[in-house]
């Protein structure tokens, strides 16, 4: 017998079998839960200690289904700083194994973020200051001139609508950090133009109203007015229960969304918006009003027994 053999070790997976552990994990997470996903996670990354990818996956997808554990955790501030620690070092190994700079890039990004939300500026403004300088043009623009060059529509359409997606998704995160500033400094004609902006894009583009309505009832209550909070609440909840966050029909977006939440996934996102709701210091001024316990008790009808 080998030693490979003894210690169970596996050559580091093809793309093919990343594809298929991570299809694999996704159906766990999103059917079995976030502990069983993450026990499923850590089985594979018992099998491929080696493998850089899979790293970066796995802390990625712990990343995504992360209000899924939150929801259910006795500490969400505490569970939320484990889990991202785990993020953290899941990416600094994958860096470290990863066999392509961009795969690195794409770890050191990754890092960037779990930092910022560790409150480590510090190290992620230097891991920020040593990243590579932006290209002006990526490979999906100077691929999208040369199939209309060629007169091949059909794949110049699909990129032209990626990149539509991205860049519009990019104005919107703008607006929103924007908005923010504004409300910081309390400036808020400002914070109001900035809001107005984003949510007349979320139109124009047919996308999910939540995040929008979200920025205005804090803006509301910035300003003490309670009436407007609790209108912008009532509509946000509306929009929570009735979004999908599939753009799979949108005529500006058909075709190129790589991911449309689950049912499930959308559940646990509404079941941490009930607990944020019951129990975030930002809505202590609303929880005494009788329209806000009947936001609670609208949205606890659509989810399932035990939220």
């Amino acid at each position: 017998m080998t030693v490979d053999a003894l210690l169970d070790f596996h050559p580091a997976p093809s793309n093919e079998e990343l594809r298929a552990i991570g299809d694999h994990l996704r159906t766990v997470f999103d059917k079995q839960g976030f502990a069983a996903g993450q026990q499923a996670a850590e089985s594979v990354l018992r099998e491929y200690p080696s493998s850089g990818q899979l790293k970066v996956m796995l802390g990625g997808f712990y990343f995504h289904f992360l209000s899924s554990a939150l929801s259910h955790a006795e500490d969400p501030e505490q569970e939320s700083e484990t889990l991202i620690a785990r993020c953290l070092a899941l990416f600094e190994q994958g860096e470290a194994q990863s066999e392509t700079e961009n795969e690195k890039l794409g770890a050191r990004l990754l890092r960037s973020n779990a930092l910022t939300m560790l409150g480590r500026y510090g190290e992620a403004e230097a891991l920020i200051d040593n990243l590579p300088d932006r290209q002006p043009v990526d490979a999906d623009t100077l691929r999208l001139n040369l199939r209309l060059a060629q007169n091949q529509l059909d794949e110049a359409e699909q990129l032209a609508r990626k990149r539509l997606l991205i860049h519009v998704h990019e104005a919107l995160g703008a607006l929103m950090n924007l908005t923010t500033v504004a409300r910081r400094q309390k400036d808020f004609p400002a914070a109001h133009r900035y809001l107005d902006a984003y949510c007349a894009i979320d139109k124009l583009f047919g996308l999910d109203r939540s995040n929008g309505l979200l920025i205005g009832l804090m803006l509301a209550q910035d300003e003490d007015d309670i009436n407007l909070a609790l209108d912008q609440l009532e509509q946000y909840i509306d929009a929570r229960l009735a979004y999908t966050l599939d753009y799979r029909e949108n005529p500006f977006f058909a075709g190129v969304q790589t991911h449309v939440p689950t049912r499930n996934e959308v559940i646990e996102a509404n079941r941490l918006t009930l607990r944020s709701l019951k129990e975030d210091a930002q809505y202590e001024s609303l929880r005494t009003e009788p329209r806000f316990q009947a936001v609670l008790d609208r949205l606890r009808f659509y989810l399932p027994p035990n939220a």
